[in-house]
């Protein structure tokens, strides 16, 4: 996934008409810095883009005073169904870093709360299939013990990380998804 293009988009599904500048502020609104490392340039250079590939389209062009000109984009149909597909993998809770469904949530104009419960039951399946995973590996007896023992000072960790965001589904899924 494009995080860049996916926070344009979702911003845009936000505001529904706007400059770079009124997406950048759209996603400072939405403290979208807090789970990704998305520049303002990355930021232009998606809606650029995103405008080549005809997922936005500009609406106007406008100049006020000797400010350099303006253009104004909206999501076109086709930038609405990347954006749903950026969205669903999102919803998956585990993409960038376990803030996927933070900001599936912080986009959401359209989803029912159907959807979102949906979204949220199979991420936490997914963080289910991980949790096993981690314990098939340390319960492994073809894994030498020292290099298990090592290891399971790391997975307890990443144990301790998907077990919050599990938690923070639930969460989700029961203030959003009822």
């Amino acid at each position: 996934m494009d995080v860049a293009k996916f926070v344009v988009l979702g911003a845009l599904e936000s505001i529904k008409e706007g400059s770079g500048y009124d997406i950048i502020m759209e996603l400072e609104k939405k403290k979208i810095s807090n789970w990704t490392e998305v520049k303002k340039g990355s930021i232009y250079y998606a809606l650029k883009k995103l405008n080549k590939d005809k997922a936005v389209q500009e609406v106007i062009k406008t100049r006020t005073g000797l400010y350099p000109e303006k253009t104004i984009y909206k999501m076109t149909d086709y930038g609405k169904v990347i954006f749903d597909n950026f969205q669903a993998e999102a919803f998956l809770g585990l993409y960038p870093k376990f803030y996927g469904f933070k900001l599936a949530l912080k986009f959401n104009t359209r989803r029912s709360r159907k959807e979102i419960k949906q979204f949220g039951e199979k991420a936490i399946r997914a963080i289910d299939e991980k949790l096993d995973l981690m314990d098939m590996y340390l319960n492994s007896p073809a894994i030498p013990k020292p290099v298990k023992d090592f290891d399971r000072f790391f997975i307890e960790h990443e144990r301790m990380l998907f077990e919050a965001e599990r938690k923070w589904i639930e969460k989700a899924i029961n203030r959003f998804g009822k």
